[in-house]
């Protein structure tokens, strides 16, 4: 039978027979998924003895005595072959395939009739989700989702044998009960299940949410019933130890006013009630401005001023955020047009590329052609792309962003740190900017801590030669924390909150403005030697990637020595190759891109013409890198930010120690 069993259509059984008999093969029938569907007559002595009702409690379809009579044989078999087909074509058309729960369409059907035919039993419909199901798929693999998917239906069918529950999966990882209520009743199938479900055997930990709509309005159909229930589901996904929501009022009334956005959302957009409005960014060395941010706001003739937090969120989940962001970059790219033609001055302004543009293979030409429409260059519009597109889909994102940016347009990562970064995104993006988010430093009591972060951040962009935007940045303590954290720009309300596009102008073409280093020209700015005027017979050599603090050094020693600044540590040691007899001293920041200053102290301590010059380490305190660069040969270390005289102090010891050796 095992071997023919998706063949057979009926089994006649005797109950008494050697080696094993009926009782014991109806019993091995009962555990084979396929033989236990198959309807069994067994063949009985007589009518109504204890073996017939045995036979019949051990899963027997119906039964005949003996002896047989053919025709009332043949008449049975063809009945029960006939049931039970015509039984498995309904499980076809309403069972779920895989998990063998109903599937929706049944579900509605029966619920309907349930609630319809109980008008005095009150019900709930609860809705379970997988929590990121998808993530469960990508890492262990369809197989493995979908054992999950015909554990947790298993549970939920073993839990409404004793509940009287309906239950049916209505989705990829969606599943729906409708069962009675009564006390505690579903808070205690919740615990049940997520106590049962949580022992599924997988690395991950499983989390469902469950959505409740306790039926109080039976003239809606079952579809809406369970659409509330799914709502409810929604909202709980994302909480940290919320398990299970219920379906209120505020569900409703949210669901209203994201309808009514929906349907005004492409008149607005016709009419033009969407406003393109600019927030300034400004150079941490000199305060003046250098760039700006785009940012859409909506002006609703009867709503009002309307933040984004209102709408763009539904229009990322409709779809209409494209078309908005299209009429942004038209818009943006229309002011700086404006600004050039009028003054022959402008800033690059960055613009915001969503998620679901992404995946429009249009994107490079659509933007390219707005660029071009108004007569400028990539370089004038910055493209800001968030981290969290590169957990979505990071080839994806990859691939079209390597596209802009050999089309010229400038890449800034939005809110660095916010999300699920990962320094894989960072060395497989062509990222030209990371933009940090300032809540990091926002609460004093994890001052500390967070500006190790911010410093390790803005260290490793050093490292990968990005430049640092901070944005968010709303008091001076910020402002000064960035300054010694070395960050190239900032912007916030500190500086400025966003404002209209002619506020901005005005205020353009009346102040002074500090250009934003082309990326497509850091090379050339960031390996670069500057040699200062001769005050001196003695050369002081000064490596830091940061103009300013170049700029701090020189002002202090420029009386005293005759300064050399090196942009990093390559050309440095280029310069010091050539010129290793001239340099007296070496002042030396430790993270910079191209060559660290790790790097840098190494190659000196390989060379016998460069030992001996006496190195000053500069950088961030820390015991870790103070120790390091000690122990590589730095004859000190000085920590940012520097102290005029005790800088004053440093040297002078080094370099009466220095000669001393030599002498």
């Amino acid at each position: 039978m095992h071997k023919e069993k998706l063949g057979i259509s009926a089994i006649l059984l005797d109950i008494v027979m050697p080696i094993l008999d009926g009782y014991s093969v109806l019993a091995e029938l009962k555990k084979d998924e396929v033989l236990c569907n198959i309807p069994v007559i067994v063949a009985t002595q007589k009518y109504g003895d204890k073996s017939e009702e045995k036979a019949l409690s051990l899963g027997a379809s119906d039964f005949v005595t003996k002896p047989y009579k053919p025709e009332i044989i043949r008449h049975r078999l063809r009945n029960l072959i006939n049931m039970h087909e015509a039984r498995e074509t309904v499980d076809i058309v309403e069972k779920d395939i895989l998990t063998g729960l109903l599937n929706k369409e049944a579900f509605y059907h029966k619920a309907s009739e349930i609630i319809l035919q109980n008008p005095k039993t009150d019900y709930d419909i609860i809705a379970l989700d997988v929590e990121r199901f998808k993530l469960i798929n990508d890492t262990y693999g369809i197989h493995e989702g979908d054992k999950l998917l015909k554990y947790i239906a298993g549970k939920i069918n073993k839990i409404s044998e004793t509940e009287d529950c309906l239950c049916a999966r209505t989705n990829a990882d969606k599943f729906i009960v409708l069962m009675k209520r009564t006390t505690n009743c579903t808070q205690k199938t919740i615990s049940d299940a997520i106590n049962n479900i949580s022992d599924y055997p997988l690395s991950m930990k499983i989390h469902i949410k469950f959505g409740i709509y306790e039926i109080d309005d039976r003239s809606i159909p079952v579809t809406s019933m369970c659409d509330r229930a799914i709502l409810a589901a929604n909202e709980a996904k994302g909480q940290y130890g919320k398990s299970y929501t219920y379906y209120d009022d505020s569900i409703r009334k949210r669901l209203v006013i994201e309808q009514r956005i929906t349907d005004e959302m492409n008149t607005a957009l016709v009419e033009n009630q969407f406003k393109v409005f600019l927030q300034p960014k400004y150079d941490l060395v000199t305060e003046n401005i250098s760039g700006a941010e785009a940012l859409v706001r909506w002006i609703h003739p009867e709503w009002g001023f309307m933040s984004p937090a209102q709408f763009i969120p539904i229009f990322e989940r409709n779809g209409f955020i494209t078309e908005l962001d299209i009429f942004v970059w038209d818009k943006t790219c229309e002011i700086i047009a404006e600004w050039i033609n009028k003054a022959n001055k402008w800033v690059p302004v960055s613009v915001n590329v969503s998620r679901k543009d992404i995946y429009n293979e249009n994107l490079p030409e659509i933007l390219i052609n707005i660029v071009k429409k108004h007569g400028l260059q990539p370089k004038n519009l910055h493209l800001e792309i968030t981290e969290t597109a590169y957990t979505e889909d990071s080839q994806q994102l990859i691939d079209v962003v390597t596209k802009l940016k050999e089309l010229g347009f400038t890449i800034e990562m939005d809110d660095f740190g916010s999300g699920y970064s990962s320094l894989n995104m960072l060395s497989e993006l062509p990222i030209d900017i990371l933009k940090l988010d300032m809540n990091f430093i926002q609460t004093k009591n994890k001052q500390n801590r967070t500006k190790n972060i911010m410093s390790f951040i803005i260290g490793l962009a050093k490292w990968l030669n990005l430049f640092v935007v901070a944005e968010g940045v709303e008091t001076k303590e910020q402002v000064d924390v960035l300054k010694k954290l070395n960050c190239n720009y900032v912007q916030g309300y500190y500086f400025a909150r966003p404002m209209k596009a002619s506020e901005f102008t005005e205020m353009l073409l009346n102040s002074e403005i500090s250009s934003m280093i082309n990326p497509n020209d850091k090379d050339e700015y960031l390996n670069h030697v500057i040699i200062g005027e001769k005050t001196s017979n003695k050369t002081m050599l000064i490596v830091d990637d940061l103009a300013l603090n170049r700029a701090i050094l020189s002002e202090y020693f420029s009386d005293s020595f005759t300064i050399v600044e090196a942009s990093n540590g390559e050309v440095a040691w280029k310069y010091i190759k050539d010129h290793s007899s001239e340099i007296d001293i070496i002042m030396l920041d430790l993270i910079m891109p191209v060559m660290d200053g790790y790097k840098l102290l190494e190659k000196l301590n390989n060379s016998d013409e460069c030992r001996s010059t006496p190195v000053i380490v500069t950088s961030q305190a820390g015991e870790i890198s103070e120790a390091k660069a000690l122990f590589m040969g730095a004859a000190d270390f000085m920590a940012k930010p520097y102290s005029k005289e005790v800088a004053v102090q440093r040297v002078l010891k080094v370099l009466s120690k220095s000669s001393v050796n030599e002498s």
